[in-house]
């Protein structure tokens, strides 16, 4: 062969790595979230709540191992800035032990628009109004539990919350606990 016949014949094209890397690095990222999602997102259904099951403020409803009532919700004091403070009494009927004593358990007030109130501890000087006129004093959801009460007890449970005022008459209850989540429990009043 002639030197003419080798360079009339095309030359092999490198391969173009920058492309091929371009090309690959949607992929990388994608298998990278997938890796990191791998652990974050079922920790993430495990403390969201995100299926309410609706129940009237007056009915029973059943949830991870207890059969919840809403006793009362009470005003019990008004603040100077416009805000309530309100007293949840509720009982928990224990079906399964186990099932309900697993901490954290988790209950808000919410109004229709979606806004939610934890519950709070109140100074000395407003504790001890609300004690004065609540003579059945309830532990809150957490450590109403933490003796695992046995299966048939009923358990009474009192939390309180700082709420505006004109956000009460409307103010229902939800509550949830890790055995259920995604799935809550959400007393709504009937106006």
């Amino acid at each position: 062969m002639t030197d003419a016949a080798l360079s009339s014949r095309p030359a092999a094209k490198a391969p173009n790595w920058r492309r091929r890397c371009l090309w690959a690095l949607p992929v990388v990222i994608l298998l990278g979230l997938a890796v990191q999602l791998r652990d974050t997102a079922p920790t993430w259904l495990r403390d969201s709540e995100l299926l309410a099951q609706d129940v009237p403020f007056d009915r029973p409803a059943t949830l991870a191992g207890a059969e919840w009532r809403v006793v009362s919700l009470q005003r019990v004091a008004e603040r100077r800035d416009g805000s309530a403070v309100a007293l949840l009494r509720m009982e928990a009927k224990v079906l399964d032990a186990e099932t309900v004593a697993t901490p954290p358990c988790r209950i808000v007030l919410t109004d229709p628009e979606g806004r939610r109130w934890q519950s709070t501890f109140l100074p000395p000087s407003e504790a001890s109004r609300v004690i004065r006129r609540d003579k059945d004093e309830g532990k809150s959801c957490g450590p109403a539990f933490l003796g695992k009460p046995p299966a048939g007890s009923t358990v009474a449970i009192t939390e309180s919350f700082i709420l505006p005022a004109a956000a009460f008459q409307t103010a229902g209850v939800a509550l949830s606990l890790p055995g259920s989540r995604p799935y809550y429990l959400r007393f709504r009043r009937e106006n």
